[in-house]
């Protein structure tokens, strides 16, 4: 009967090692995970005030959502680290699924962010709404919608935005309009890697789910095997 009962608990000892190994490796990407997504942050962060002079533009409010995605991951990745150090199956279950989600939005935000960005939605609100194109007037080198002619048919001054140097010499006035620009944004490698490997977290943390769901189950199953064995 020892003999049986030590063979028995070579799979318990063996699950259990597993268990314990998926853990820590659960635990080291959650680890790298918090660092990167503490980085977003801040690439995000400096990108919105980068963009704040832009009046409503839809670009901005892009990176608010992205800023704001990231900032409830802080938490959201701390409530996970509680779950799988308790241990608790049902938490972690959920877990997975609300940061598969999260990590699917933040994939989509960062593969928006690489796309040329059009400006002449923006361009054209800003000027139904009568304020400054300065943002892009300075940024993309350009004047008005259309070219400075908008601003001489509605019998306005040219802004020295659009300007080169804003020198205000006629020969240094841009001459495009702003509505036929576009912006590239640098590529968000740092958010690549990011949503990377959150996308390896939700891996680990189901393997560490499955794992943890079996040793329990073989716990269980020698618990009932002993007190039937102590019974007989």
């Amino acid at each position: 009967m020892v003999d049986n009962q030590e063979t028995r608990g070579i799979p318990t000892l063996y699950g259990g090692g597993k268990l314990i190994i998926s853990k820590v490796i659960t635990f080291c990407v959650w680890a790298v995970n918090f660092i990167l997504t503490c980085a977003d942050i801040y690439i995000y962060y400096f990108m919105l005030k980068e963009y704040m002079d832009c009046w409503n533009c839809l670009f901005r409010s892009y990176m608010i959502i992205a800023l704001t995605i990231n900032f409830l991951m802080v938490p959201l990745l701390i409530l996970g680290g509680f779950f799988i150090y308790l241990e608790l199956a049902s938490a972690i279950r959920i877990y997975a699924t609300v940061l598969f989600v999260a990590t699917w939005l933040q994939m989509m935000l960062t593969i928006l962010f690489a796309q040329q960005y059009q400006t002449v939605a923006d361009v054209l609100r800003i000027w139904i709404n009568e304020k400054s194109l300065e943002f892009f007037e300075s940024r993309c080198q350009c004047c008005g919608v259309l070219g400075p002619d908008d601003y001489i048919l509605d019998e306005m001054d040219i802004p020295l935005s659009c300007y080169q140097d804003r020198s205000g010499r006629e020969g240094d006035l841009y001459q495009s309009g702003c509505s036929t620009h576009y912006i590239k944004p640098s590529f968000p490698i740092i958010q690549v890697i990011s949503f990377v490997v959150q996308y390896v977290l939700v891996i680990c943390i189901e393997v560490f789910l499955i794992l943890l769901k079996r040793s329990r189950g073989v716990s269980s199953q020698q618990r009932t095997e002993m007190f039937g064995s102590l019974n007989t």
